[in-house]
């Protein structure tokens, strides 16, 4: 059976909303941490409401259970991320796996169920009967006359067998299925869901994950009191290479199952479930939506909007050795009830078809190549959420030399603990309407050992969020005499919940990522030479500038930068967004002009926006992040942007956003910095999907983003290279003047030749939104006349510049560079020096007072005239005829080396 094809993203067939709303980081309070106290339970696996309460199933050890299956390898690591005892096996281990309970927000959590212990397959042990609860479902079948609570479990290799658990009460948990359902291969139900008041599970064979044929089928059962459980479709949907379905959900009256493949890639199933089973199935979707085994396994699948959304991965964490695929992160995909495809986050590819875009202009894994699986999603107050499996904290442990040379080159090229800093921790995502996406956060809620959001719950009361952090109680770390075992007061479950009503005081949030916070504000504040704000005349500017001939200063050069980006515009009036206002010089540039209450300038900075309200009164400054801006569409007249869009992650999400605020016949201007992908890989606070090759390539980025007149000159001379000049020159006279000292030099230096060898370009660009079809317009000619008005003279000798200017001016980057290196190392070798001198200076003030010590002693000592007495015997010269004592030795052989310096005393 053909499956339509995805579709693209200029024609979408779904409509985009309006307004961007939902929660934030700050609107989120941890309602329990450490595995409610016991941080052996790793994952909140599952998760439902249920009389009024909130339910939450754990399992147990998940690491320790995971380094003793039989298939695993541990050859890449440098040790084993948790302890495990030797000899440990499955009868063994403490698996008592467990259900909690609590009302939120207020209400504690308490146990209301633990799994009970069991005779062993083979009689010989007492084994935990469940080691893991994975689903859970609300369900009123034939037999319920009320709604009761449904949980699957997980059993290991030594118990009897999974069990479906039901419970009327939150309190009494009996089991509705034999073990196994008389399958010892069966142990586990992946997903468990209520259909026409019927319950529905997919079973998972036990063993390597896809081995078993067993798991590739659904079950149907009408009366769970009776046990009786039937197929309700064909085993692997008619393909033997299927293994098994993973996620099953029901939308616009069908039942859909999503199956995962190692072969071929994932496929999608529904039925209506009527008549008699197995049931007839219609396949939605085939070979991995045209990307093949890199879309393995479905990981989630929820309704939202008039879609059903597919979340894809990789198993083990996007990288799956036995069957060669990956690494790669994962995509989401949406269904609509036509069965019509569309990829919304993931990768670009070409099929026969035609090509295939996603329609949010987000890469797998929103754009983080450690996202392994789209893990879990719900929706609340409108929006929809989806938490990662985010695998980057595991290159704390990996051994680089272990591992294949492909497999993790950003490993081999930026280092470990920077990846951690960057990466680590799930990444949870919003969206209004499945085409625009906003970060909620990027870092675990804060704890690197989050590494996934393994179940989301969207309730009235709020969303709730439970993690899996498996690395407690005990953790590895790398300490001076190797690696070893530690206490980790981080490790465990946690359970979250997000209200618009927490969030208290979301002015001290950090929107888009600590790092590049962290980097500019000690930039602005710390900085050895910059944080008196001497060198920017006081002015609070903290930009590059534009150096014209005879520019005296950098604040008159940054008044110069917004002037040049201002010329883009054909008239200063209306409305206007600063983004990334710094200290808040540019808006206060802007508002002698568009008036102060028609200024809005936004930042990822608490700190900074509090400067930007001293330095520009009346101004309007908000904390927000540029690819995710809370203004309505068509809201601004302008916006500008100065020096800050290649931190963004990423350019073209913050170029879609601007485009979207703009009302049409709007203008963008910006400036900005392009560089290496050598620097953009190794870099703390720039991202690889940021790179731009050069000014052709930002026009390309311009237009793709639906903007037209864009216009993209080179000013690397003029802003970078300039400024960079007269800021050695300041440094040099700062160094020589003694207020700097060698080693504060030597750092300034040092970043300095860093950013010649990184930046390519320094560009100025402007770009106009389209006039809406049908608005009232000037004429054509007037048109005409209103595009080319605002061209000022020193925009089109831009335009013209001859081709190898282009040239030199990356033959002076290269020079300046080498000057630079020269300098810094001359300042390196001048610092060594000075501590040589003073090194020497302080042995030859030993060696001084050493020899004045001997010289008293062995003036004491000699015989005085006419029968003086002898010195006393142990107060005699070390050898005949006299000699200095041990001490004096040792100091003139240590000044031995520079005795010229030393000189003699006699």
């Amino acid at each position: 059976m053909p499956t339509r094809p995805l579709h693209s993203a200029s024609n979408p067939p779904f409509a985009k909303g309006s307004l961007p709303s939902g929660l934030r980081r700050p609107n989120f309070r941890r309602l329990a941490d450490r595995g409610f106290g016991d941080p052996r339970n790793s994952y909140a696996h599952c998760m439902s409401w249920f009389r009024g309460q909130l339910y939450v199933g754990t399992t147990r050890n998940m690491f320790q259970l995971v380094n003793i299956a039989p298939d695993q390898s541990t050859d890449a690591f440098h040790l084993w991320p948790v302890p495990v005892p030797p000899g440990l096996d499955a009868t063994r281990l403490e698996q008592n796996c467990q259900i909690w309970r609590g009302a939120p927000p207020d209400g504690r959590f308490e146990m209301a169920f633990e799994s009970p212990r069991v005779d062993s397959l083979d009689g010989a042990h007492r084994v935990w009967r469940d080691f893991g609860y994975r689903s859970m479902v609300v369900c009123q079948t034939a037999s319920d006359a009320s709604e009761a609570l449904y949980v699957s479990t997980m059993s290991s290799s030594k118990a009897p067998g999974a069990l479906i658990l039901r419970s009327v009460d939150g309190a009494d948990f009996e089991p509705v299925t034999d073990p196994g359902m008389g399958d010892r291969g069966i142990s586990s139900y992946r997903a468990l869901v209520g259909f026409k008041g019927r319950l529905f599970a997919a079973p998972a064979g036990s063993g390597r994950m896809w081995a078993n044929a067993v798991a590739s089928v659904v079950l149907e059962c009408r009366d769970p009191l009776s046990r009786q459980w039937t197929p309700a479709s064909e085993p692997g949907f008619g393909d033997p290479t299927s293994a098994g379905v993973f996620e099953m959900a029901v939308f616009d009256g069908q039942l859909y199952a999503g199956v995962s493949n190692p072969f071929t890639g994932i496929q999608v199933w529904k039925t209506d479930a009527e008549g008699n089973p197995p049931y007839r199935w219609k396949r939605v979707l085939t070979g991995g939506a045209g990307r093949g085994k890199l879309n393995q396994a479905v990981m989630s699948m929820f309704p939202f909007n008039g879609g059903l959304y597919v979340g894809t991965g990789i198993r083990r964490g996007g990288y799956d050795r036995e069957f060669k695929t990956g690494p790669a992160a994962a995509e989401l995909i949406r269904i609509d009830p036509e069965d019509r495809c569309e990829l919304v986050v993931g990768e670009e590819r070409r099929t026969p078809e035609g090509d295939v875009q996603p329609v949010s202009g987000l890469g797998p894994g929103f754009d983080n190549p450690f996202n392994g699986y789209i893990w879990c999603m719900a929706e609340y107050n409108g929006c929809l959420y989806v938490g990662t499996y985010d695998s980057s904290i595991f290159v704390w442990w990996i051994d680089p030399a272990r591992v294949p040379r492909g497999a993790h080159p950003r490993l081999r090229l930026i280092g470990a603990q920077k990846i951690v800093d960057r990466e680590a921790g799930f990444d949870l995502w919003r969206s209004p309407d499945g085409v625009r996406w906003f970060e909620v956060c990027r870092d675990g809620f804060g704890n690197p050992y989050n590494y996934g959001v393994r179940t989301l719950l969207g309730r009235d009361t709020g969303l709730f969020v439970g993690t899996a952090n498996p690395f407690g109680p005990e953790v590895a770390v790398q300490t001076a005499s190797g690696w070893t075992y530690a206490p980790n007061p981080r490790g465990g479950l946690e359970v979250w919940m997000g209200r618009p009503d927490f969030a208290e005081d979301p002015s001290g949030d950090m929107l888009s990522g600590g790092a590049v916070n962290l980097h500019y504000d000690r930039a602005m504040y710390e900085h050895p030479l910059l944080r008196s704000g001497e060198y920017f005349s006081f002015s609070r500017f903290s930009n590059y500038g534009f150096w014209e001939e005879g520019t005296p200063g950098q604040k008159e050069a940054c008044e110069n930068l917004m002037e040049r980006l201002l010329g883009f515009l054909p008239e200063r009036t209306g409305s206007i967004l600063d983004v990334a206002c710094g200290l808040g010089a540019t808006s206060r540039h802007l508002a002698r002009f568009f008036g102060a209450p028609n200024v809005t300038g936004i930042n990822i900075s608490a700190k900074q926006i509090e400067t930007c309200r001293e330095t520009a009164p009346g101004c309007a400054f908000l904390l927000m992040d540029a690819t995710q801006l809370d203004f309505e569409d068509e809201t601004f007249d302008h916006v500008v942007c100065v020096e800050a869009a290649f931190h963004f992650r990423t350019r073209a999400r913050f170029l879609r956003e601007a485009f979207r605020v703009l009302r049409p016949g709007g203008r963008l201007v910006l400036s900005d910095m392009l560089f290496t992908r050598a620097a953009e890989t190794r870099s703390p606070v720039l991202h690889p999907k940021n790179h731009v090759a050069g000014p052709g390539a930002y026009r390309e980025l311009l237009l793709r983003a639906g903007f037209e007149e864009a216009r993209v000159v080179d000013a690397t001379e003029e802003c970078f290279l300039r400024c960079n000049d007269h800021f050695i020159r300041y440094a040099l006279t700062k160094f020589l003047d003694e207020e700097l000292d060698p080693a504060g030099f030597s750092a300034v230096m040092a970043n300095r030749l860093a950013l010649l060898l990184s930046v390519r370009s320094y560009v100025l660009a402007g770009a106009r939104k389209p006039r809406s079809a049908g608005a009232a317009g000037p004429t054509d000619r007037t048109e005409r006349q209103a595009r080319g008005a605002h061209v000022l003279p020193w925009l089109e000798d831009f335009m013209n510049r001859d081709p190898r200017q282009q040239s030199e001016k990356h033959g002076r980057m290269r020079r300046s560079a080498k000057a630079h290196w020269l300098l810094a190392s001359v300042t390196k070798r001048q610092s060594q020096l000075h501590r040589e001198l003073s090194l020497l200076l302080e042995k030859e003030a030993e060696a001084h007072e050493a020899l004045d010590r001997w010289d008293r002693r062995t003036g004491a000592e000699r015989p005085a005239a006419d029968g003086a007495a002898p010195a006393p015997e142990g107060e005699a010269p070390a050898a005949a005829g006299g000699g200095p004592s041990a001490d004096v030795e040792s100091a003139i052989w240590r000044c031995a080396p520079t005795r010229a310096h030393c000189g003699t005393r006699r």
